[in-house]
């Protein structure tokens, strides 16, 4: 693949030296579902969203599968859960909804590589429960995380374990999610409130690179990190018979997007090569 703005013919190359752990092993994080304020009418919102989303660089790896429910796809999880009220269920918690709220979250579009297919599976699922494909948007596919009947004065509170995401191609996708209510509840039967806003959340399926130009010159090539890991950028100008050497690094994986600079990269007319070097700390 050739570099859009210099004659330098860069590869983009996705190397472990060291293997992903097969699906699933998961993520312990948790973004927390809420609202603004606990009276009918005030907004959906991801209460902890902002070390999650998108421009926090954070990103969920989804490992290949070869065996199982999952075998064939790149699978992990992330837990969404709803702020509780009742103190036997933990609350009542910052920016919990209204009591007699019922929240789901929407997956409501899927940006990623051509071709490519989200999924979501709930626990002892043998197939998944939405499938929304690369550059489609949808309104209607949704799970919940609440656990309550959705009775008036119920909890609003959910914390499910044991979902699954999965993508069918390596890559990194850009997923958005919205929370609303379902409930009944609120003025006329309505829900007690608004939906959120969007919510966009990077999953890395496999281990994935993009190169461009370094704003202080050279190359920079970007990807998902994930803890207990360290990443190396290595170089070659002969892909076939060339030796592969360090050119930075190494960086500690975090789970988030990170990049790693060959600053001597956009040189002259010749070409080279990239990829990413693992290795367990």
């Amino acid at each position: 693949m050739k570099h859009p703005s210099c004659p330098l013919a860069v590869l983009l190359i996705s190397f472990r030296s060291l293997l992903l752990p097969e699906a699933g092993f998961a993520q312990h994080a948790h973004i927390n579902a809420g609202a603004v304020g606990s009276t009918a009418g005030s907004p959906l919102y991801f209460v902890n969203g902002g070390n999650y989303e998108t421009n926090s660089g954070y990103v969920v790896n989804l490992a290949p599968a070869t065996a199982g429910t999952y075998a064939g796809t790149y699978a992990g999880s992330i837990t969404f859960t709803s702020l509780a009220i009742d103190p036997l269920n933990g609350g009542p918690a910052f920016g919990h909804a209204a009591a007699g709220a019922f929240l789901e979250l929407q997956v409501v579009s899927v940006e990623g590589p051509e071709g490519g297919e989200f999924s979501f599976w709930d626990a002892g699922d043998t197939a998944p429960r939405i499938t929304l494909r690369v550059g489609r948007s949808d309104g209607v596919a949704r799970f919940a995380l609440s656990e309550s009947d959705a009775s008036p004065g119920s909890d609003p509170y959910g914390h499910i374990h044991g979902r699954e995401f999965t993508a069918n191609q390596a890559g990194l996708y850009a997923v958005g999610f919205r929370l609303i209510d379902t409930s009944q509840n609120g003025p006329g039967g309505g829900p007690l409130h608004p939906p959120s806003g969007l919510f966009h959340l990077y999953f890395q399926a496999g281990l994935t690179l993009s190169v461009a130009a370094s704003p202080n010159g050279g190359v920079e090539a970007r990807f998902g990190t994930h803890i207990g890991n360290n990443y190396f950028l290595q170089a070659t100008e002969d892909v076939v018979s060339g030796t592969w050497f360090d050119v930075a690094g190494p960086v500690a994986g975090n789970e988030r997007l990170q990049s790693l600079a060959d600053p001597s990269g956009m040189g002259g007319s010749r070409q080279r090569f990239y990829r990413i070097r693992v290795e367990a700390q």
